[in-house]
């Protein structure tokens, strides 16, 4: 009798997830699971060791260097062949970031306001919440921080008044998406995928 499969440990929300050449006319579509691409984004954007991935995503070294040879296949033949993308996303829940420059309620503010509110939402429930002192000081800047803060906190999204260019690279290598608006509510935490997607589609239309 063969071993239960473990869990994946996904952290990676992907949003952008059908890929549709322009040049080339296709029916085939490949699809690209979510532990694939998980794989690919702890290698080939965070750069981590093999054993360091393996650890972080919850499998063997042997079963992860399966799972990214089998990703990096899939993307081969994607840019050989002209083929179609479909990337699967089964990460239900994901992490928000807010800094805000009040500590009792939250009141967006710019990446170097004085608090940093944390959300856990799945679905339309918030499964947790804190806030932590932001460490962004005159001396150090939030690219500095804020990137390797939303790692180890497994930030998915990043909403501020502003977001300089230099600290939105240094997030999405994170993984982490950032959004700008000029107000932000608690209750529209349960809609920030939704619209996401929305946006995307529009963009491609």
């Amino acid at each position: 009798m063969g071993r239960d499969k473990l869990k994946r440990n996904l952290q990676f929300k992907p949003l952008c997830k059908t890929f549709i050449t322009k040049e080339c006319t296709s029916d085939e579509t490949i699809h690209l699971l979510h532990e694939e691409l998980e794989a690919l984004y702890l290698m080939d954007s965070r750069e981590l060791y093999q054993a360091d991935a393996a650890e972080q995503m919850n499998v063997s070294r042997a079963t992860f260097a399966r799972i990214l040879k089998s990703a990096r296949q899939k993307m081969t033949m994607m840019l050989i062949t002209g083929s179609n993308l479909q990337v699967e996303d089964t990460k239900e829940d994901y992490v928000v970031l807010i800094p805000s420059d009040k500590k009792d309620i939250l009141a967006i503010g710019k990446p170097d306001a004085p608090f940093l509110f944390f959300y856990h939402v799945e679905g339309n429930t918030l499964l947790k919440k804190f806030i932590l002192d932001n460490p962004v000081s005159l001396s150090v800047r939030p690219g500095q921080v804020l990137p390797l803060l939303c790692s180890q906190e497994h930030v998915n999204f990043l909403i501020s008044l502003s977001i300089g260019e230099g600290l939105k690279s240094a997030l999405i290598s994170k993984g982490v998406y950032s959004i700008v608006t000029s107000s932000f509510e608690e209750d529209e935490l349960f809609s920030i995928v939704t619209n996401k997607e929305k946006k995307n589609t529009t963009n491609e239309n």
